[in-house]
């Protein structure tokens, strides 16, 4: 399966919320490379992306991301060949972890009040290790 949705504990507390994002003993943990954050204005997309090496799980604990995954295409693939599947991420959508495997295809764009996702990678970041295509190369209408 390219893209696993795994829901995420919020502990609610006296002074605000606990929200979890990965544990080294949960499935999708292939190890830790780097966290990072990016932040997505209100309707910006970023879109497409593919990963040969790095398995990706993606958080969002503020905000909204719609996160867009291409089932059925491989690194070289035709993206006319693509099925899809949507995930609502963010504290008052779906809250948890979307699992991305290596060589499958991704886009996300923000909600209306843009989202902050949170990458925990496997690896460290590496410029040539990724591949990406133009918005309009998959049939998809964001």
């Amino acid at each position: 399966m390219p893209a696993t949705f795994t829901p995420l504990a919020r502990i609610q507390t006296g002074g605000g919320e606990v929200l979890k994002a990965l544990r080294s003993d949960e499935p999708g943990f292939t190890g830790l490379g780097e966290a990072y954050f990016s932040k997505v204005n209100p309707g910006s997309v970023r879109a497409w992306k593919l990963h040969t090496e790095m398995t990706v799980n993606m958080v969002v604990p503020v905000g909204h991301m719609r996160v867009v995954v291409a089932d059925g295409v491989d690194e070289h693939g035709d993206p006319a060949d693509a099925t899809f599947s949507v995930y609502d991420l963010g504290p008052d959508h779906d809250y948890g972890r979307l699992t991305i495997e290596p060589g499958t295809w991704y886009g996300f764009q923000g909600g209306a009040d843009g989202g902050m996702v949170c990458n925990l990678a496997d690896r460290l970041h590496d410029p040539g290790e990724g591949r990406a295509r133009d918005i309009d190369d998959f049939d998809w209408s964001w």
